[in-house]
């Protein structure tokens, strides 16, 4: 049998399958590598082995049941030779699954222990036979002999003691502590119910925290999920056992909801427009044919994309099928999260990794089992166990979050298109601003194309103005962040009562500190980078590998004290809107806010409700989130990202720019969006300001063709790297002659091999080559002759990183 063993291993491994034992394709399986076990899954069959050829035998299959599916061991076997991942590291990221079993340490009573206990409990003083080492001792008693007891069981019956009493009896040789694997307990979640129509007669014999469960029940209903109830009532599951055990209660397995959804109304009552109804209406016809189809689904903001989605996973689920529906950020899980259980309620689960183990591995087994029919995710979730697969959607399609930066560096639109014609799946990729990739597989016949171009309701698009902040400085002589105009056009729309967003989209309080003496910045001690200051904390930080540093009050290089912040960021923005208007209330959404827990949520929350007036933020402020309430959006910098050596630096200007003008005049109000730029005549933000997305894509192609970068041509980045940068530099060098020797064969163009734009991260430096071809399929095969030539030379795998379809050249 072929194991795909979990680890960075680029092919799987044969192991011969025991006599006695079963072992089917997809089921994990305990298997010896080198003086070590380790854990592999189960990918095919082999018919022979060679004669001669010595393998070891499989140990032990973990599960009762294949854990990947055919379609799923086809996708990772996929993505591990288009992306040239480790076929280990493809599986392990596809299975985010805890260990069945975890390491215990257990106390065992010793032949000296139990001489011990009996001369205590046989002794005629009472002050022995009741000591705390006799009661110590005695616990091995109830079990019998043989028995062994936790270190946590121990904790519990002694508390404060156990460590003590423990370290004296391994001193005396009475116990003796061993290591065993135990299987992990499964944590059911319960309904919960009152037993009778109301509360006991006899109240007053309960303790008051049972009343406050019964009150709660009565009060509020069945609780499907008992965690909740026990939160709200401030009580444990031993007391809602002991009411059922008593009768006041009923313990049962939660209820799977109906769907609350209409087909015919949204979540407010509304129709849909004649634009959404011809595309579900098409959509779902699609659906109806059980047949793989791709579509792009090109709607402006606040077309109503999402009432779209919603209610054809609605008709998906009629069909007895099931739904994965990826989003690219975490952070905007909850909000979408909200409505997916409004509408569908326990048929949904959530996978993503910030999610913790245990609530990860109970909504994957969901997913499996049949328990949960619609999956709710970031990038990781395009691997959700689902049976039956109807539809996949891939909202904000454009997204770069969808691409993994670390092995297996795969692309979940891509991943979730090959998944979709593996099920027969129709597949969605939304987007207001689709990516040029996608875009011209529709405009090629690839994908379909369907089009919203209405917002709902007939509600406006928010008018664009530029601001040449070129002319601001000229005119004022001063460098500020927040030009005249956008001052009164906040002061305007805050005596009106109205919300205000301000994106800047750098996190921080200033982007780095400069000597004006010297010239030198402070830079990071691991990465070719500045530090960023960042003023709540006081400190420089750097945003690459996290790297800390007090902040000097004199120049590290030089000794001067004439030290300088220069530029702003979020923090920055945020104190000075608060100095300008004292009476607004003013708050700050960024990845720095966002870590603490439940900020996020409460900002959002908070802003939706009306308690925030102006919210400033990053990028996250401009996705997908719909505030009525909003109608001034104000940019600041926003040619920051144009100035980035990356070939997509305008597309994402212009996407970026697009979606925050779309979070304005969501609501009866009409919106009206502030630009502020010193490059008031780039074709992106111009076009961005026209909202003109079929003038871009036709103005950024001509560049695209002319310079052989996707979606014209394949393109692949290969980068040496090693924490000396002669070591870097010798393979990079390698590397360079191998594709040398490749180029004319294959048709390549190869630039490099030169620095990386980022020279140098969390150690190690980086030497980078652009290789650029005409088709995926030539290139893919040159990268396989690549990672065999450095094999055969000696190269260490991690001296050279891989990236195929990069959305990140820095």
């Amino acid at each position: 049998m072929n194991v795909a063993v979990l680890a960075a291993m680029r092919e799987p491994l044969t192991y011969r399958v025991p006599s006695d034992m079963t072992v089917r394709v997809g089921q994990r399986v305990q298997v010896p590598l080198g003086n070590r076990k380790a854990v592999g899954v189960a990918v095919e069959p082999v018919a022979r082995v060679a004669a001669g050829v010595k393998i070891r035998e499989i140990l032990k299959v973990l599960d009762p049941e294949a854990v990947l599916t055919p379609e799923l061991l086809t996708l990772g076997l996929w993505i591990a030779e288009y992306y040239l991942a480790p076929v280990g590291e493809v599986f392990r990221a596809m299975l985010p699954l805890r260990s069945e079993t975890h390491r215990e340490k257990v106390l065992a009573l010793t032949e000296k222990g139990r001489a011990r206990l009996g001369e205590l409990e046989s002794s005629l003083l009472e002050e022995a036979r009741g000591s705390e080492e006799a009661r110590f001792l005695s616990v091995w008693s109830v079990g019998g002999e043989s028995v062994k007891v936790s270190g946590r069981s121990l904790a519990r019956r002694f508390p404060g003691r156990s460590i003590q009493i423990i370290q004296n009896a391994v001193a005396r040789g009475f116990v003796e502590i061993t290591e065993v694997r135990r299987e992990r307990a499964r944590r059911a979640v319960w309904s919960v119910r009152l037993a009778g129509p109301a509360l006991p007669e006899r109240p007053q014999k309960l303790s008051p925290v049972a009343r406050r469960i019964l009150e709660a029940l009565a009060r509020q209903g069945p609780a499907d999920d008992h965690r909740e109830l026990l939160k709200s009532s401030r009580a444990t599951l031993a007391h809602l056992k002991k009411l059922s055990g008593g009768g006041f209660l009923e313990l049962g397995e939660p209820p799977r909801a109906s769907l609350a959804s209409s087909e015919t109304t949204g979540e407010n009552g509304r129709d849909l427009t004649s634009e959404q109804a011809q595309a579900l209406d098409e959509l779902t016809r699609l659906l109806e044919s059980q047949k793989f189809e791709p579509v792009l689904l090109h709607g402006v903001t606040a077309s109503g994309k999402t009432e779209v989605y919603l209610r054809l996973i609605a008709r998906c689920l009629d069909q007895g099928r099931t739904a994965l529906m990826l989003v690219p950020e975490i952070a905007l899980t909850p909000g979408v999260q909200a409505q997916f259980h409004a509408r569908f309620g326990n048929q949904v689960e959530v996978l993503h990794s910030s999610l913790g183990e245990n609530l990860r591995h109970d909504a994957w087994w969901a997913a499996r089992r049949g328990q949960a029919r619609v999956v709710l995710g970031t990038r990781s979730a395009v691997f959700a166990p689902l049976d039956s697969l109807g539809v996949i959607i891939v909202d904000e399609e454009h997204e770069s979050s969808y691409k993994q930066e670390e092995t297996p560096r795969y692309h979940a639109r891509d991943a979730a298109v090959v998944r979709g014609r593996l099920a027969q799946a129709l597949v969605v990729l939304g987007s207001a601003t689709p990516s040029l990739e996608s875009y011209s597989n529709a405009r090629e016949g690839k994908y379909r194309l369907l089009k919203l171009e209405e917002r709902v309701r007939g509600r406006p698009l928010a008018a664009v103005e530029i601001i040449d902040m070129r002319l601001e400085f000229r005119e004022t002589h001063t460098q500020v962040p927040l030009s005249r105009q956008l001052l009164e056009a906040m002061e305007a729309e805050l005596a009106c009562r109205r919300q205000i967003m301000v994106l800047i989209n750098r996190r921080g309080y200033s982007w780095f500190l400069l000597c004006r003496a010297c010239g030198e910045s402070v830079r990071c001690v691991n990465c070719s980078i500045s530090l960023t200051y960042h003023r709540r904390e006081h400190r420089l930080i750097c945003h690459y590998c996290g790297y800390t540093a007090l902040v000097p009050s004199h120049c590290p290089g030089c000794g001067s004290e004439y030290l300088q912040y220069v530029g702003e960021g979020t923090e920055k923005v945020e104190g000075k809107i608060a100095e300008m208007f004292p009476q607004a209330r003013v708050a700050r959404l960024d990845r720095d806010v966002a870590r603490r827990a439940g900020a996020y949520q409460k900002i959002l929350g908070d802003f939706r409700d009306g308690k925030i007036d102006i919210l400033v933020g990053t990028q996250l402020i401009a996705k997908g989130h719909d505030f009525h309430g909003v109608t001034l959006v104000g940019v600041v910098s926003a040619d920051q990202g144009l100035s980035m050596p990356d070939f997509r630096a305008a597309e994402r200007t212009f996407q970026l720019l697009t979606q925050v003008a779309g979070r304005a005049g969501r609501g009866d109000s009409p919106g009206r969006v502030l630009v502020q730029t010193f490059y008031p005549d780039h074709y992106a933000i111009l076009l961005a300001a026209g909202q003109d997305y079929e003038g871009f894509y036709s103005k950024e192609m001509r560049f695209r063709r002319m310079m052989h970068y996707p979606p014209a041509g394949a393109l692949a980045n290969v980068i040496a790297q090693s924490t000396k940068l002669e070591d870097a530099a010798r393979v990079a060098r390698q590397i360079g002659g191998f594709l040398g020797r490749m180029a004319e064969q294959y048709g390549l163009r190869v630039l490099g091999p030169a620095s990386a734009p980022l020279a140098r991260i969390e150690g190690r430096y980086r030497i980078q080559l652009l290789i650029k071809a005409q088709s995926r399929a030539r290139l893919n095969e040159v990268l396989r002759r690549l990672e065999a030539d450095c094999d055969q030379r000696g190269v260490p795998p991690h001296a050279v990183m891989i990236d195929m379809d990069p959305v990140n050249i820095l």
